[in-house]
């Protein structure tokens, strides 16, 4: 990633009881594991790596002309995913979020941004460097129906990773 570019994504933000949620499932997990911190908690919607300020410009324009769906996921199942090494809550994406998430990359083509190789999954990623999955977790089903799509920067901070909004769209 050159200097002039931001590591970015499209995703929704937890409300507060998911996210309180989201913590006391990884308040379980072992100290070996990196919990994603509180403030960080995400459903992605599509990952689009690094963008010029231009791009970035372009993609705000082609979002804001997209049809943008309410829906309502279910993350139901505690999933290990090896290759990223992360441990997430996994759910399965309605039409509406399937078709959403396929616009989403078709955008990303369109900018020659990053498009990914796998069909879309929603899952909110509870921590990272997990080498196994783990069983004994104690949790409950989380239905999220975001209100809004935003768009967010990726970039290490003092403190660790942070992800601002650089923008935001209202679903309907």
């Amino acid at each position: 990633m050159n200097i002039d570019s931001k590591r970015i994504f499209l995703g929704f933000s937890l409300n507060e009881l998911q996210s309180a949620a989201i913590v006391l499932i990884q308040k379980q997990l072992p100290e070996s594991l990196r919990p994603v911190p509180k403030a960080n908690l995400h459903m992605t919607l599509a990952f689009l790596g690094a963008a010029t300020d231009l791009q970035i410009q372009h993609l705000i324009d082609k979002v804001n002309a997209l049809h943008k769906p309410q829906f309502s996921v279910t993350l139901n199942s505690l999933v290990h995913w090896q290759k990223p090494k992360i441990l997430c809550l996994n759910g399965d994406a309605d039409s509406h979020l399937r078709q959403f998430a396929m616009a989403a990359q078709s955008i990303a083509a369109e900018l020659s941004l990053h498009c990914s190789e796998h069909s879309y999954n929603p899952h909110v990623t509870l921590c990272r460097k997990a080498k196994t999955n783990l069983t004994d977790i104690a949790y409950s089903p989380m239905t999220i129906r975001p209100t809004q799509l935003h768009l967010f920067e990726s970039y290490p901070g003092a403190n660790g990773v942070e992800y601002p909004t650089l923008h935001s769209w209202n679903l309907a």
